[in-house]
C-alpha cells in the first residue's frame, strides 16, 4: 500500500498560463463578465500583455471544466446553463458553501472572523452607493470567500471554488447588474436579502454557532436562486413579447 506524505508538495513555478488562468477566474468568480458575454482571445491578449498561447491554455482548461464555451473565430463566451443545470449548481452550492460556514463557525481565527465582518460591512455600504454595478458583486464573493478560507479545508475551498466560475456570472441577475430605475434601485438595495442573511451569518460566527452560520448562508443561496429564476423568467416573457408581431 502507498504511503501518505507528512510533507506538502513542492508547487511548480506559476506560468504565464497558470496568470491568465487566474486572471480570468477572477474574472468570472466576481462577476465582472455575465452569461452570453463574448470575448476575442486577441483582445485578451492586448489587454493582458501576454502572447496568444498562454490564452489559449487558460480558455481550454476554462473550457474543460464548462465555465468558459470556445467559439469559432477565436473567441469565447460565458455559457447560459438550463434550469435544470442552475438548480443542481445551487444545491451543490448550498451543501458544500453550507459545510464551509459550519466548519469556519468552529474553525475560524478571532481575526479572520473581524475581516469577514468588515467584508459583510462594506458589501452593505456598496449595495448603497454602487447597487446594478459589479461592485457589490464583486464584495459579495469576496465576503463568501473568505469565510470559506476561514473553514480551512483546502479540498472543500477548491470544490467550492469550481462551482463558483459557473456561478459567479450568474450572480450578476440577483445583486441588480443589469439598469433599474433609480427607485426601484433604492428599494431593492435597502431591502436585498443578502443584508439579513450576511448580518445572521455575522452573528452567528460571533457566537460560534455553527449551525445558524450554515442556514443563512444556505438560506442566501436559496433565495438568490428563487430571485435569479424569476428574473430569467420575465427576461424570457419580454424576448416573446419582443417576436410577436
Amino acid at each position: 500500500m502507498g504511503q501518505i506524505s507528512e510533507n506538502p508538495p513542492q508547487q511548480r513555478p506559476r506560468t504565464l498560463a497558470d496568470q491568465v488562468h487566474e486572471t480570468l477566474c477572477e474574472m468570472l468568480l466576481s462577476g465582472q463578465l455575465k452569461p452570453r458575454d463574448r470575448i476575442s482571445l486577441r483582445d485578451l491578449a492586448e489587454r493582458l500583455d501576454v502572447s496568444m498561447m498562454p490564452v489559449r491554455e487558460a480558455v481550454s482548461r476554462l473550457a474543460a471544466s464548462g465555465a468558459l464555451l470556445v467559439e469559432p473565430k477565436r473567441a469565447v463566451q460565458v455559457p447560459l446553463i438550463s434550469a435544470a443545470e442552475f438548480e443542481d449548481l445551487t444545491e451543490m452550492r448550498m451543501l458544500t458553501e453550507g459545510q464551509a460556514a459550519r466548519l469556519a463557525a468552529e474553525r475560524a481565527t478571532p481575526e479572520q472572523i473581524e475581516e469577514i465582518l468588515a467584508l459583510a460591512a462594506r458589501f452593505e455600504d456598496l449595495l448603497d452607493s454602487a447597487y446594478g454595478t459589479a461592485e457589490p458583486v464583486a464584495a459579495n464573493k469576496d465576503l463568501h470567500f473568505a469565510l470559506y478560507r476561514a473553514a480551512g479545508s483546502p479540498v472543500l475551498m477548491d470544490v467550492i471554488r469550481m462551482l463558483w466560475l459557473k456561478a459567479g456570472p450568474i450572480i450578476n441577475y440577483d445583486i441588480g447588474v443589469n439598469s433599474l430605475p433609480l427607485e426601484e434601485e433604492m428599494t431593492r438595495s435597502r431591502t436585498h436579502h443578502s443584508r439579513s442573511h450576511h448580518r445572521q451569518l455575522c452573528e452567528a460566527l460571533e457566537a460560534r454557532d455553527a449551525e445558524a452560520a450554515a442556514l443563512a448562508v444556505t438560506e442566501d443561496i436559496r433565495v438568490a436562486s428563487e430571485l435569479i429564476r424569476a428574473r430569467a423568467e420575465e427576461e424570457l416573457e419580454d424576448s416573446r413579447r419582443r417576436l410577436l408581431p
